[in-house]
Order: structure tokens, then C-alpha cells, then sequence
């Protein structure tokens, strides 16, 4: 082997040390993430995932469908606020291939019969349910208890920001809350998380760009949310080439993104 070529594969950074566009697992997340399947491998349940918008709900439900055995599990995700329970019932029933009927009822129960007679575990992921109107949500027990001799036939996700929590307390709701086993909530990073967060988004020798000194600030102005974190610093890394990042790129980054 010629020296350079010797040199090039000492110096080579390691894939630990690269940058890393998957979702950081952070604590909050991979406790949240642990008991999503948990919950999933024992049958039918009611759920909350709360967090600040940045905080990574899609990511988890996203890493969720991954890594469950699709013969076993399915996860289907509707991210549309404002949606009545009919268009839920279609949007089910198209994902399922199932054809729809004239009325929610009607399709709810082809659904119901279709669900019945399949092995897997659906689970529906409701995004954005703090922008979903009362009604539609209190309505989906419709949906998933559609047959009295069966509880449950399969599970619902409530995902929204810590406003969600509210609204559930809504006496409209008191029906559809009691029913609730898993409350999981994505605070963001903790304070001893932001420095393995840097080294996995943005590799371990751009990491070494941001001095210790401005990280308090920039998890205090981030609020710890991953994704404000995340964008802050890609600016900041801009601003200051191929240097250290100062004071003046952190200011920058932070007033260029309403912080």
C-alpha cells in the first residue's frame, strides 16, 4: 500500500463520526418510541403523543412503521386537521381498499367486518388532533368499537402539540378520554443530550465548531426542541465557513429563526 494511499484510510473519519440525518434518540423519544410497541404487541389501546412542533412525532410514527412486522402490524397515519369523521371512514377505507359507502356509518361498518377477519394489529395515527373539531374525535370511538361484542377492534393515536392535552378535557371528550392507557409526551433534549445531538446531526469535527460556551444559550433559545437545534446551528455552521462559530453567527442564526 503506497503511504498516501496509508494515510487517507488513518485520517478517514469513522462513521460514528459523520454527520447522521436520522432522527436523534433522544431519551423522551426512545422511552415513547418503547412503550408505542409495547402497547401495540398487546392489543388494541387508546393513545397521546404530545410534544412542541419539532420534537419529532412524525420521526416516531415514521420509525414505528419501520420496525414493526407488517404481517402483524399496520399503521396508518392521517395528518389533515378539520376532517369529519366521513372523511376519515374514506380515507380508511381507500387506504384499506375497501369500497366506501354512501354514509360514515355504512363504510364504518364495511371497515369494521373488513378488520375482523384480518390477522394484523391496525393502528391509526391521528396528527395534528388538536386542529381536529370535537366531534370527529368524538366520533371515532364509532369507529373503532363499531361492533358491541368487541371492544376494540383496533387502536387510535392522538398526536398534537401540549395544547392537545386541553382539549381532551373538554366534557365532549370525557367519553373518549377515559379510554386513554398511554400518555407519552416529547419534551425535547435534555441538557446532558446536546452534545452527543451535535456530534450525530452534524459529525463529530463540525461539532467541535460550536465552543461550549454558546451551547447553553443555544439549548436555552432552542427550548431543546431537535429540530430548532438542528436548523440554528445548519445556519450558524453557514455563517461561519469553514471557522468557529462565534457569538455574532450564533445571534444570526437564532434572530433568523424567530428566536
Amino acid at each position: 500500500m503506497k503511504r498516501s494511499e496509508k494515510a487517507q484510510l488513518q485520517t478517514a473519519p469513522s462513521a460514528a463520526d459523520a454527520p447522521n440525518s436520522a432522527t436523534f434518540p433522544y431519551q423522551d423519544y426512545v422511552k415513547a418510541r418503547t412503550h408505542l410497541e409495547a402497547a401495540m404487541k398487546q392489543g388494541p389501546f387508546w393513545g397521546v403523543v404530545k410534544g412542541p412542533s419539532g420534537t419529532g412525532k412524525t420521526s416516531l410514527v415514521r420509525d414505528l412503521s419501520a420496525s414493526m412486522d407488517r404481517h402483524q402490524h399496520q399503521i396508518l397515519y392521517l395528518s389533515s386537521p378539520r376532517v369529519s369523521l366521513l372523511s376519515v371512514a374514506r380515507y380508511f377505507a381507500q387506504v384499506l381498499h375497501v369500497p366506501p359507502r354512501r354514509s360514515s356509518l355504512e363504510t364504518i361498518k364495511v371497515i369494521a367486518e373488513f378488520l375482523e377477519r384480518q390477522p394484523a394489529h391496525l393502528l391509526a395515527w391521528i396528527d395534528e388532533a388538536t386542529s381536529v373539531p370535537l366531534d370527529t374525535l368524538s366520533e371515532l370511538r364509532s369507529l373503532a368499537e363499531f361492533n358491541h361484542e368487541v371492544p376494540q377492534i383496533f387502536s387510535i393515536v392522538l398526536s398534537g402539540t401540549p395544547e392537545l392535552s386541553a382539549k381532551l378535557d373538554s366534557p365532549a371528550l370525557f367519553p373518549l378520554k377515559r379510554r386513554i392507557t398511554l400518555r407519552v409526551t416529547l419534551a425535547g433534549l435534555r441538557r446532558d443530550e446536546l452534545d452527543a445531538f451535535l456530534v450525530h446531526r452534524f459529525g463529530a469535527a463540525d461539532q467541535r465548531r460550536m465552543p461550549l460556551g454558546l451551547r447553553d444559550e443555544l439549548f436555552e433559545r432552542t427550548r431543546a426542541i431537535p429540530a430548532l437545534c438542528d436548523r440554528v446551528v445548519e445556519h450558524a455552521l453557514r455563517c461561519a465557513g469553514k471557522g468557529i462559530i462565534s457569538e455574532e453567527h450564533l445571534r444570526e442564526a437564532l434572530d433568523v429563526s424567530g428566536l
